[in-house]
């Protein structure tokens, strides 16, 4: 599939920046987790984004399959709860469920557009290496023709249980910092409504 990056800039990937601070972000049990089994989960991710940008898909069915790898490789409830904040404590559980589910969706479709972008582009892992309370980092690299290579990085963890990625780093930007503001700054539009926080989400 031809390589298509336009519009695509290194910093207007992610649409906003932040440093992550989230050691609290998971529980606090032992990790065994070894820096081949993130870079196996990495590879899987990856090969798995790859099938889908060079399917030839319309959008609409290449968003549900991306919602399909956040599903599958994401701790998709952890990433979720920091990404809300204090907010997840006093929402109810029937909130909490809707808001994951919708967050899902969302950023599900907001990461699956960027990687379209992608289209094309050549991609190696780099070096992995132990992140401590954040799992391990595993470093990779896409490049589109005719452009520098992207740093694209993911946090590995499985201390929720499952070996999952927490955290997507694109050229230093955290997924976790950017979402985190953008879901503060959406339900602060909405006064700290819940409700209209989730109808937000799902229709985004």
């Amino acid at each position: 599939m031809r390589s298509n990056n336009s519009g695509l800039t290194r910093r207007g990937f992610v649409v906003s920046t932040g440093a992550f601070a989230g050691a609290a972000l998971l529980p606090g049990q032992a990790s065994a987790l070894s820096e081949k089994q993130a870079v196996d989960l990495i590879n899987k991710v990856l090969a798995d984004v790859f099938a889908i940008i060079d399917s030839g898909k319309p959008e609409s069915q290449m968003l549900a399959n991306f919602e399909g790898i956040f599903r599958d490789y994401a701790d998709v409830p952890t990433i979720a709860r920091y990404c809300l904040g204090a907010p997840w404590r006093t929402a109810s559980s029937a909130q909490q469920a809707a808001y994951t589910k919708a967050f899902q969706g969302y950023i599900s479709r907001k990461y699956g557009r960027q990687f379209r972008k992608f289209a094309g582009a050549k991609v190696k892992i780099i070096r992995s290496r132990d992140a401590g309370s954040l799992g391990i980092l595993v470093e990779t690299s896409i490049t589109l023709k005719g452009s520098e290579p992207y740093a694209v990085d993911w946090n590995v963890s499985d201390r929720s249980g499952k070996l999952k990625f927490i955290n997507l780093i694109i050229e230093g930007i955290s997924m976790l910092a950017t979402e985190r503001t953008e879901i503060g700054s959406i339900l602060e539009s909405y006064q700290g409504n819940m409700d209209k926080l989730i109808a937000h989400l799902e229709r985004t």
